[in-house]
């Protein structure tokens, strides 16, 4: 089961994609959906959320389409996961507290969920879509035999 769902992981290509333009040029949905291979009509429902969530802002008109709505390195993947998943992903249901000395295995198995949990919001909060766009020209970097260019 992982944990990104299709709906995420197509949030997250499309705010990267739109990371890695020119902040002044808005981009058609169509033209993200093309170069991320998104189907058009599901990658509009997306947009929509995260214009709500103010994520991306639309331009209407000749030369309209999207743009990001703050600066990639203001914007977290943790900020994309609540726009989309409406929590910071992990939202485990609240199962009390366990007492240690009824059940050991509970206590220890929720103790470590908690720590997971912490550590993935943590990841989550830290990243910023400039940290993804700087991976993906390393990335892209790697496969050029001119690097840079």
């Amino acid at each position: 089961m992982p944990l990104f769902s299709a709906k995420l992981d197509y949030a997250l290509r499309a705010v990267l994609d739109l990371a890695m333009q020119p902040a002044h040029i808005a981009c058609q949905s169509r033209e993200i959906a093309a170069r991320q291979d998104i189907r058009g009509p599901y990658l509009d429902q997306i947009l929509a959320v995260l214009k709500r969530e103010g994520i991306v802002r639309s331009i209407r008109g000749a030369g309209g389409g999207y743009t990001l709505a703050r600066g990639a390195s203001r914007i977290t993947v943790a900020d994309v996961v609540r726009a989309v998943a409406g929590t910071d992903l992990l939202a485990s249901p609240s199962i009390g507290s366990t007492d240690p000395a009824t059940s050991s295995t509970a206590y220890v198995v929720r103790q470590y969920a908690e720590r997971a949990e912490a550590e993935l919001c943590r990841l989550l909060r830290e990243t910023t879509l400039a940290d993804l766009v700087t991976q993906k020209q390393r990335l892209d970097d790697s496969y050029s035999i001119m690097p840079g260019i």
